[in-house]
């Protein structure tokens, strides 16, 4: 019988190597979900703080409400 030479590998590395990668995917899934969520409530914050505040900008004032002239 010739010389062969063989790996052998028992299924603990495996186990081992899904039970470090696994859990390490998870956790940059749920952190990137966090960023991006964050992102999207500061954005939707900023951008109804900017319309009130374009609301504001173009109201009338309160001592100024003239009406204008009637068009008869």
């Amino acid at each position: 019988m010739p010389d062969y030479d063989v790996l052998a590998m028992d299924g603990l590395s495996i186990i081992g190597t899904v039970g470090f990668f696994v859990p390490a995917a998870i956790l940059i899934a749920l952190v990137a979900g966090a960023v991006v969520r964050d992102r999207r409530l500061s954005a939707r914050e900023s951008a109804a703080e900017a319309t009130r505040e374009g609301l504001a900008r173009e109201s009338l004032p309160e001592g100024d409400a003239t009406t204008p002239p009637r068009a008869d």
